[in-house]
């Protein structure tokens, strides 16, 4: 089974490894310390997705922790985010509730608090993504649907239906969510027109790096930071990773 994946953003050196020491205690598996917004992206970037977020409240430097909790909403909407804070002060917990947050942890911390705060989180997140999850794909599979229908026969030959409301139109290289075109790169769309080319099966990544540079590979990194930013605008799970062996993207 695998272990919880959780960030800490925390710029305090000594209860950042406090933290991390904790938890692995617990069972959990510490993803990454980041002391603040730039270092917390560039570990994203890597496509590194924690299962949850600690952080604090008052980070050193120009952005707050809550500040970077509401752009990492939009970022990684499903993972949520436990704040860590020394202040107690009904003010700065109404505007850290701003942010949607799953919990509050008051410095110094009990080891049972945080367990239980970590887990009632996870539940509650998971709960609330299932519901969102599920009325979104009703919605825009009817959208797709529609979208569908409103197709003559020419141009329903060359889109492929896709899961969770998607369409890609191959001669025109779009994909649509429902009836509205995601906004991709042109490498992201490389990517999605080539597993498109084999809807339904795995396609190596190296076959994916030859699709987006052709005969000049940029590597490993760069090509986990282009998807790292597809899968980001995309239902989490459309593209699949087949056990490290390749990608796949779901049919519907």
């Amino acid at each position: 089974m695998n272990k919880i994946k959780i960030l800490i953003v925390e710029d305090e050196s000594i209860i950042a490894l406090n933290l991390k020491e904790t938890l692995l205690d617990l069972g959990y598996e510490p993803c990454g310390i980041a002391p603040n917004k730039c270092k917390t992206m560039k570990i994203l970037e890597k496509g590194i997705i924690p299962d949850l977020i600690l952080m604090d409240i008052y980070l050193k430097g120009p952005t707050t922790g809550i500040e970077l909790a509401k752009e990492l909403k939009n970022i990684i909407p499903t993972t949520p985010v436990v704040f860590l804070t020394a202040n107690s002060e009904v003010a700065t917990i109404k505007k850290a509730s701003e942010t949607f947050a799953y919990g509050y942890i008051l410095k110094p911390y009990k080891k049972s608090n945080l367990h239980a705060a970590i887990e009632i989180a996870l539940k509650k997140s998971a709960e609330d993504n299932a519901k969102i999850k599920k009325l979104e794909a009703v919605e825009n599979v009817n959208k797709t649907l529609l979208h569908q229908l409103e197709l003559n026969n020419e141009q329903r030959s060359r889109t492929i239906q896709l899961k969770y409301g998607y369409l890609f139109d191959k001669e025109k290289e779009i994909l649509y969510y429902g009836d509205e075109p995601v906004k991709l790169t042109t490498k992201e769309t490389k990517i999605i027109k080539y597993l498109c080319d084999s809807p339904g099966h795995n396609v190596s990544q190296e076959q994916l790096e030859y699709a987006i540079w052709q005969d000049e590979p940029a590597g490993y990194a760069a090509f986990r930071s282009v998807l790292f930013r597809l899968r980001n605008k995309v239902h989490k799970d459309l593209i699949s990773n087949q056990n490290n062996t390749g990608y796949k993207i779901e049919l519907f």
